[in-house]
């Protein structure tokens, strides 16, 4: 089964039928998917021997009508666009320098079921020795994280225990302000660990309503919460996660 239909059958199974029932235009899901990959090939740019890369942040642009009916899934169905790139990149060998997103913006000029696609390449998160290297020109994340929002305290050194330096103020923040952060080591990744026990596609925090769960996806060495294996555990404020030798605390103040 091919990229396409794998991302179509996920989708028939979140909304009833196809975008032309759900928005009553003539604008289908395949047509964007296909539009994404068409983007990918077009701007794909050997950067090194054996290294192509490609855009990993798009904007797909609707028209209004078809923009105020895709809000209420506009998260959900984003999600599967980025993982279809994901897909389609590991298919044909390409390389992204940070995590797949896809983002859904209006446009008072396109007509119902027509739309457009803009990509950037944008570089993300990478977390090496405990420390948190933000892209250039971006502001230190979670310096002044806001009160109830969750968020990820890296431990420098693997330290977890209350009242250790790291726990004194060295540990650094990454918020969660995204419905899935996906964590691993490779370069799609919102949260890329430079770890060698951590594999590409390590785990993914999955913020739903108003919790937040861990799941492993079938890494090598295993997800730990609390010093257990789990394969998908709940998190609350105070909960330390380890994957390899990486050690971090999820916080929900």
């Amino acid at each position: 089964m091919g990229v396409l239909q794998r991302f179509e059958r996920r989708l028939e199974g979140m909304i009833e039928g196809t975008f032309a029932r759900a928005f009553k235009s003539k604008l289908e899901p395949v047509e964007i998917a296909s539009a994404v990959q068409r983007e990918m090939d077009e701007r794909a740019a050997i950067v090194a021997q054996g290294r192509t890369l490609v855009p990993n942040d798009f904007i797909v642009e609707l028209s209004a009508g078809d923009s105020e009916q895709m809000d209420a899934m506009a998260d959900s169905i984003g999600q599967e666009l980025a993982k279809l790139a994901r897909d389609y990149a590991t298919e044909q060998g390409y390389s992204f320098v940070g995590p797949v997103r896809v983002h859904f913006s209006s446009d008072a000029e396109l007509q119902t079921g027509r739309f457009r696609i803009r990509s950037g390449v944008v570089r993300g998160s990478t977390v090496e020795s405990g420390e948190i290297r933000q892209p250039v020109g971006e502001p230190p994340r979670g310096s002044a994280p806001s009160p109830g929002r969750p968020r990820l305290l890296i431990s420098p050194g693997g330290a977890t225990q209350e009242g250790s330096a790291a726990s004194q103020g060295m540990q650094q923040s990454y918020e969660l302000n995204t419905p899935v952060t996906l964590l691993g080591r490779g370069t799609d990744c919102d949260l890329r660990l430079v770890d060698n026990g951590v594999s590409r596609h390590h785990a993914e925090i999955r913020i739903e309503d108003d919790d937040a769960v861990l799941v492993d996806l079938g890494s090598t060495n295993g997800t730990f919460v609390n010093g257990q294996q789990v394969r998908r555990a709940g998190l609350v404020d105070g909960t330390r996660i380890s994957l390899g030798r990486t050690t971090m605390t999820f916080r929900r103040d």
